[in-house]
């Protein structure tokens, strides 16, 4: 039987309830969608690097502590070890498995699941992408609860977020008439989760720029778009802030041109007070020493 109001007011409750606040709550899905080689990897590496070390995320948002459980279904190990050998500080508690047993609809599945939340012991769980997860047609309503019941069944209390891919023929999402509905497949797949988080290019003049949009929450206040940038090699995505950026690029100007760029970055971070991560990311799009006027990123 339900309790009646007093005694479900009664009833404690953890005091952290998110494992990235405000987009990653603690027993509830966050849908996580953006155009294919936009950056969607780079940002959720991002937010399992920042649980598993505690830091916040974007430099901002606070953070539960704890393991990581990253589920890649959409790309073979070897590249993205390749992409993860230049995270910096890789942390311990960041669990990565690239499972052969998929289909979440399935008995065997998950199984195969609940056995690796039982040896991460996860807080946040990380599923890029949705897709590879169930088979059958994704216009389909019914599919969005079923899934998402069976993954909250699995990995609750934990946070999960999805990650999955914008429609082929939407266009650049920038043009839909919402683009919170650009992602592929039925709307079910946004109504029936608790939070909603679009990844879309920013435009304008500078390279790399990302918009990352809060479409949906079920429980918190939307947070503001955050504008990111993209590494150059799509490894990072760092906040982007314009005059940051500017005096980034300045200092390293200023530096004696014989000093290493692994020293100027160190110079720099101390000054400015943000990671070399970010500085890296700023730094990844200037031109090498010599390379043509008409090649030189504007």
């Amino acid at each position: 039987m339900s309790p009646r109001l007093p005694e479900f007011l009664a009833q404690k409750f953890p005091e952290t309830l998110f494992a990235i606040t405000p987009y990653a709550p603690f027993g509830g899905i966050t849908l996580f969608h953006g155009k294919k080689g936009l950056g969607k990897s780079p940002l959720t590496w991002e937010m399992g690097r920042c649980v598993a070390s505690g830091e916040p995320f974007l430099g901002t948002y606070p953070v539960a502590k704890g393991h990581i459980l990253y589920c890649d279904l959409d790309t073979p190990p070897a590249l993205v070890q390749k992409r993860l050998l230049l995270m910096e500080s890789p942390p311990d508690d960041f669990w990565i498995e690239f499972p052969g047993v998929r289909n979440i609809l399935q008995t065997p599945a998950q199984d195969y699941f609940k056995k690796l939340r039982d040896e991460a012991q996860p807080i946040m769980v990380i599923l890029n992408t949705l897709r590879k997860l169930y088979p059958g047609e994704e216009k389909d309503g019914s599919l969005p609860s079923k899934v998402y019941s069976i993954l909250l069944g699995i990995f609750s209390p934990a946070a999960v977020i999805v990650v999955h891919h914008d429609k082929k023929s939407s266009g650049d999402p920038e043009d839909a008439a919402d683009p919170a509905e650009a992602f592929s497949g039925h709307m079910a797949w946004l109504n029936d989760c608790q939070v909603g988080l679009h990844l879309v290019r920013a435009g304008g003049h500078v390279p790399g720029l990302m918009r990352l949009v809060h479409t949906k929450s079920q429980v918190a206040a939307m947070e503001p778009p955050r504008t990111l940038q993209l590494s150059k090699d799509g490894t990072a995505l760092v906040d982007y802030r314009g005059s940051q950026a500017s005096a980034v690029i300045k200092l390293y100007h200023e530096l004696p041109a014989e000093m290493g760029k692994t020293d100027k970055v160190s110079i720099i971070a101390q000054t400015l007070r943000c990671t070399p991560r970010t500085i890296w990311t700023y730094l990844s799009y200037l031109p090498e020493p010599g390379t043509p006027a008409n090649e030189q990123v504007q």
